[in-house]
C-alpha cells in the first residue's frame, strides 16, 4: 500500500506541474478549438499612454489565460503595481525595455522573456527611442476586463484617480504610492 501511496503521489505531483487537475473536467479533443487571431484583429483600448489590443480574451480560455498586445512609447510604461491574482509573462517584440521586479531591474531588449509573478511589485519602461511592442499573457485569464472599464472612463476630462483605484482594487491590482518605474 505504501508503495502504491508514493507512486499515486508522485503522479498528482507531475500532473500538477504539468497543469493537469485530476478533479478537473478536461476537454475531448472534439471540444479543444485553435484559436486564430489575424493581424491587426482584436480589441482595442488606449489608457495610461499606451495602445493595448486584447488578442486572445479569457473568454476564449475558460479563464485559464488571456494575451494582450502593448504599444509603448519612448519613456512609457506603468507606474510600479502588484497583481494580488494574475502572473504576467511578456515578450518584447519591438524596442528595448527596462522591468522591474521587486528590487531587481531587468534589461529586456528585442526578443527578451520576462516571467513577472503576482504579489511582487513590478512594472516596465521602453527606455529605447523609438515605440515599443510587448505581447503579454496573463494567467489566469479576466485582468483584461480592468482595461475595458478603464477605457470606459470620460475622455474629455483628466483621469480620475480614485475612480482608477476603485476599479483596479476589484481586480485586486494596487499602485505602489510615491514610486515610479
Amino acid at each position: 500500500m505504501k508503495k502504491y501511496s508514493s507512486w499515486l503521489l508522485g503522479l498528482s505531483y507531475i500532473l500538477l506541474l504539468a497543469g493537469c487537475d485530476a478533479n478537473q473536467k478536461q476537454k475531448s479533443p472534439k471540444e479543444q478549438k485553435a484559436i486564430v487571431v489575424q493581424p491587426n484583429a482584436g480589441k482595442t483600448w488606449n489608457i495610461f499612454g499606451l495602445q493595448i489590443v486584447g488578442k486572445i480574451m479569457s473568454t476564449k480560455t475558460d479563464g485559464e489565460y488571456a494575451v494582450i498586445e502593448s504599444s509603448t512609447p519612448p519613456g512609457g510604461g506603468p507606474p510600479l503595481h502588484i497583481h494580488q491574482n494574475e502572473d504576467e509573462l511578456f515578450y518584447v517584440l519591438e524596442g528595448e525595455y527596462e522591468f522591474r521586479c521587486g528590487d531587481e531591474t531587468i534589461y529586456a531588449p528585442k526578443g527578451s522573456l520576462v516571467n513577472l509573478p503576482r504579489g511582487i511589485p513590478h512594472g516596465f519602461k521602453n527606455i529605447g527611442t523609438t515605440k515599443g511592442l510587448l505581447l503579454n499573457t496573463i494567467s489566469p485569464g479576466g485582468f483584461e476586463n480592468f482595461f475595458e472599464e478603464i477605457d470606459q472612463l470620460p475622455k474629455d476630462q483628466p483621469l480620475d484617480r480614485k475612480k482608477v483605484n476603485e476599479i483596479a482594487a476589484s481586480y485586486g491590482l494596487t499602485f505602489v504610492k510615491n514610486q515610479q518605474h
